[in-house]
């Protein structure tokens, strides 16, 4: 027993879980430096609307609400960042380069409203916040009776109904959309994602819209028989703040976005990989088209030696193919588990070995060679070489004159 309404275990572990689980995504989601600063936000807008709401419908229909009284309104203006933030985080994904205008902001209109509406239980202080939360214990009905400066809760349920519902609707034909004009351009990978996001993110507002229309409209009392219809959006709400949350923190990578595939540059460069062993990748174990990216990324660098230059970065990079440094990063380190300076040594060396291997390179010196191969001290040639294979660059050239 918790509070006044029966809970049985389950749906006690299962609000725990969801808590627990969400702070440690949100938590997650701060703590990643690298990821896009837009779906980073916004994915944390949603994480922290959505867990809000989760707890003050756990505080509220357990009759904790009267511990904790500000939580009863004082955390409703997040409830409105969910919706646009649903939307637009379809959107970015979808559309790396969408930048947000000045008109974008009036999606943010309810959150003012709310925050009005809601300022006459900030003013009222602690006292009044203690007077709604024990109308609410002792009576469940009074929840949507409770007077905001604009207008009554149940009118506000309604009102976050028409809009979790608009903004789910907006961001399932945006994703239809694009699949259907531009599916042979995007990753399947943030298709699958997004698609298994949608239909979470559904099944929430449904909750969300029972959960409203239900406590506005046909709640009359609490009692044995109401229980059940009262744990049923609650119990659903849990398991969709999980299953987003763990999915996250199992794919982290959604923090970064996924690359655009240019399938005309990929089949001009699908030439081979480096001759070095540890560079190739198994295209059996791994999703063809991350798979044809990451090799036309390498081709591109092998074939135009752009390794050469001393100072060739993940910038330089992200320049010459037009991509973002974090989707460079993530389609390297997913395809051959490498990070791009190692790949980028890897080949530096692989063409030193070239050199070495020439006997008409005999005029070169080792520092001569490191050079020429993109290092910027001979000590770094030296170093950089022995880690890779194992020997130094003088060992190495007297195994080739003893062979």
């Amino acid at each position: 027993m918790i509070g006044y309404i029966n809970l049985s275990v389950p749906v006690v572990t299962l609000m725990i879980s969801a808590v627990l689980v969400t702070f440690i995504t949100i938590g997650s989601i701060l703590a990643e430096k690298n990821g896009n600063p837009k779906l980073k936000w916004l994915m944390f807008a949603m994480f922290w609307g959505i867990i809000h709401y989760h707890l003050v419908h756990v505080f509220v229909i357990t009759g904790l609400i009267k511990d904790v009284p500000f939580m009863l309104r004082g955390f409703a203006p997040f409830y409105y960042i969910v919706q646009p933030a649903i939307y637009f985080y379809v959107v970015v994904n979808l559309n790396e380069n969408y930048t947000f205008s000045k008109i974008d902001l009036l999606h943010l209109t309810p959150v003012l409203y709310a925050i009005v509406d809601n300022w006459g239980f900030y003013s009222g202080g602690p006292n009044h916040w203690q007077l709604w939360s024990n109308k609410i214990v002792n009576n469940y009905t009074e929840i949507g009776n409770y007077s905001g400066t604009l207008l009554k809760a149940k009118y506000n349920f309604l009102l976050r109904i028409i809009l979790y519902i608009s903004y789910i609707l907006f961001a399932w034909r945006y994703y239809i959309k694009n699949i259907l004009l531009n599916r042979e351009i995007k990753a399947q990978f943030v298709l699958k994602w997004l698609k298994f996001f949608l239909i979470i993110m559904t099944l929430f507002v449904l909750s969300v819209a029972f959960s409203s229309i239900y406590n506005s409209i046909f709640i009359k009392s609490i009692n044995q028989e109401s229980n059940l219809l009262l744990t049923i959006p609650l119990f659903v709400t849990g398991l969709s703040i999980i299953a987003l949350a763990t999915y996250i923190l199992l794919n982290p990578i959604l923090l970064y976005g996924l690359p655009k595939i240019n399938y005309k540059t990929i089949n001009d460069n699908k030439k081979s990989l480096s001759k070095f062993k540890l560079l190739q990748i198994d295209n059996e174990k791994n999703d063809s088209k991350e798979y044809n990216l990451a090799n036309a990324i390498i081709s591109e660098i092998k074939e135009k030696q752009l390794y050469k230059n001393v100072d060739f970065s993940m910038d330089l990079a992200s320049k010459h193919f037009s991509l973002p440094n974090h989707h460079i990063s993530f389609i390297l380190n997913k395809q051959i588990e490498k990070s791009f300076p190692d790949i980028i040594c890897e080949l530096r060396i692989d063409h030193a070995i070239g050199l070495l291997k020439d006997m008409n390179n005999k005029k070169y010196t080792m520092e001569a060679i490191g050079s020429i191969s993109g290092f910027n001290s001979r000590s770094n040639f030296y170093v950089s070489f022995k880690k890779i294979t194992g020997i130094t660059p003088n060992e190495y050239l007297q195994n080739i004159k003893l062979n």
